[in-house]
């Protein structure tokens, strides 16, 4: 009898699917696995006799799908952040526009509650609390803070995304993942040697206990972001987006000291973060310097 699970991980030819509340092996046949079989999708398997072993038959259609990690069909997206090792924000600004653009729900996690400075949480929720959906702050080695996460992971497939160094494999321990991952193609979650060193090489969808998928990561791939217009960029600028559909232009195209620009006025107004408007003509600047090379 054909089943539906989801694929856990992908080694060679040998994946890991969950259904049915269990873990599975299965083969992938080569032309899928050409096709990019991933982490997060979800395939028809069956049990076949022959090869002692199950088959994946096909992939069901995605909703999504990042590259790095090499996940599908994404609920949420968790940009875990600390005061140390210091955050890139301009990098925090492109893995939004990414996320925004691929129906990914963003959440930012400020970890180590208990060794970062409160002037530090106050300006990440300045310039993002109008981003994200929510801010969470937490302490994975303390165990505080970690219900809103667990709440907003829920039934859902969600990654973590982050520097090395910041928590992100530490949140996993804290949610008892070690414990729960008993397959001999699970990846373990190694303890970290030395300051800063990452300590997860491959994609993975872990199992909670409370019916969460999390897939922890080495590093996140923006898009190429710089291929977009300035109209695409402006919209997956959700804080800014709401005051361009307001510009006297139409596209809200332009660049700054327009007179009649909406999101100029909301800026001067305190409606709009200075850094995050700053970044946001930064970034809008490469989009317009990129179109006119390639227009040559």
């Amino acid at each position: 009898m054909n089943k539906i699970g989801r694929v856990l991980r992908v080694v060679g030819a040998n994946c890991l699917v969950y259904a049915d509340n269990k873990e599975y092996d299965a083969l992938c046949p080569k032309q899928l696995k050409l096709q990019g079989l991933c982490a997060g999708d979800l395939v028809e398997f069956v049990y076949d006799d022959s090869l002692n072993n199950n088959l994946i038959l096909k992939v069901l259609e995605r909703k999504n799908h990042i590259d790095r990690p090499n996940v599908s069909n994404v609920d949420n997206a968790f940009i875990v952040i600390s005061e140390v090792p210091k955050p890139d924000f301009y990098i925090i600004d492109k893995i939004l526009v990414s996320l925004n653009i691929e129906n990914i729900t963003p959440y930012i996690i400020i970890s180590k509650l208990d060794i970062i400075n409160e002037e530090f949480i106050e300006e990440i929720k300045k310039q993002y609390t109008n981003c994200v959906q929510e801010i969470i702050i937490l302490s994975a080695l303390n165990n505080v803070g970690l219900e809103p996460f667990i709440n907003a992971t829920k039934d859902k497939v969600s990654v973590l995304v982050g520097q090395s160094a910041v928590g992100k494999s530490s949140l996993l321990n804290a949610l008892g993942i070690e414990k729960i991952k008993t397959n001999p193609l699970a990846l373990k979650v190694g303890k970290k040697i030395e300051r800063g060193r990452n300590t997860t090489k491959n994609s993975q969808l872990y199992i909670t206990n409370y019916g969460a998928f999390i897939a922890d990561t080495p590093g996140f791939k923006a898009l190429d972001l710089e291929s977009l217009t300035e109209t695409q960029l402006t919209h997956y600028f959700v804080d800014i987006r709401d005051y361009a559909v307001q510009c006297k232009y139409a596209d809200c195209s332009h660049l700054p000291n327009n007179e009649g620009c909406a999101v100029v006025k909301a800026l001067h107004e305190g409606k709009i973060n200075k850094d995050r408007y700053d970044r946001y003509i930064r970034l809008k600047n490469t989009v317009i310097r990129n179109r006119k090379n390639y227009g040559k």
